[in-house]
């Protein structure tokens, strides 16, 4: 990304700086973006109590959040509301040239925001979606419906992945296909360049022999992450497999 001669000020929205690749993507690149000569705002609500969060990481990267206690994933008329206002008041006092919006409710919330208060560019990405698995089918409909008009004061939808923008375009037709664009998620790796180093040291940790199958899931300990299909894979190779030497890790919290 080359730095530009007239600085763009960007306001990037998260619902909340949570464990996990949404939260470090978006760090990630206000840094690049403040890097290369942008203005980046990055605006985020809070995390849950039993979440852990990712303001540790943003502090290294010289990232500096604003942060609106009211906005998070749960839905609050009350705290919806003032987040809503609290959004309109940054936006009206930074005026950016684009507002930038991650994940479902600071995507509702901010293009709303950025829409009635003129904003010229509205981008917002999906990091997954929320339209399987999270809620019961007659919220789900209703939230797609929701997607549906969001997208056509969108100016440009981001996904992470083909997978994501096939069920954005072709499933769930939230937007035309000449509207999204894929953008996989920009980490960094480089701590894990010498993780040749580490081998082993789990097994020893855990007291796993080298002749053990290891076989793991990583993630939050949430319904959506499917755990109970790991789980039941384990029980039908254990069951099957009565003599294999194989050991079954979760690792996550939640």
């Amino acid at each position: 990304m080359k730095a530009v001669k007239n600085r763009k000020k960007i306001i990037r929205i998260i619902s909340r700086l949570n464990i996990g690749g949404p939260a470090i993507h978006t760090i990630i690149l206000s840094e690049a973006l403040i890097r290369n000569g942008y203005d980046d705002i990055l605006v985020c609500g809070s995390s849950g109590p039993l979440e852990g969060n990712m303001l540790s990481l943003a502090r290294d990267r010289n990232v500096k959040p604003v942060v609106i206690p009211e906005l998070g994933r749960e839905i609050s008329f009350s705290r919806d509301i003032k987040s809503f206002f609290k959004l309109c008041s940054i936006i009206k006092k930074e005026k950016p040239d684009i507002v930038h919006t991650h994940a479902a409710k600071a995507g509702a919330l901010g293009r709303l925001a950025a829409a009635l208060l003129g904003v010229p560019v509205k981008v917002h990405t999906f990091h997954g979606h929320i339209f399987d698995g999270y809620f019961s089918p007659m919220k789900a409909k209703i939230f797609l419906y929701i997607e549906r008009i969001l997208a056509l004061f969108t100016d440009r939808l981001i996904t992470v992945s083909e997978g994501v923008k096939r069920d954005i375009v072709e499933r769930l037709k939230v937007a035309p296909d000449e509207k999204c664009a894929v953008i996989p998620l920009g980490l960094d790796l480089e701590r894990f360049l010498n993780c040749k180093s580490l081998r082993g040291a789990f097994r020893s940790r855990f007291g796993v022999d080298g002749s053990t199958l290891l076989v793991g899931i990583i993630g939050r300990l949430v319904p959506i992450k499917n755990h109970r299909m790991f789980l039941n894979v384990a029980r039908k190779i254990k069951k099957d497999f009565p003599d294999l030497k194989i050991k079954f890790v979760v690792v996550g919290d939640g």
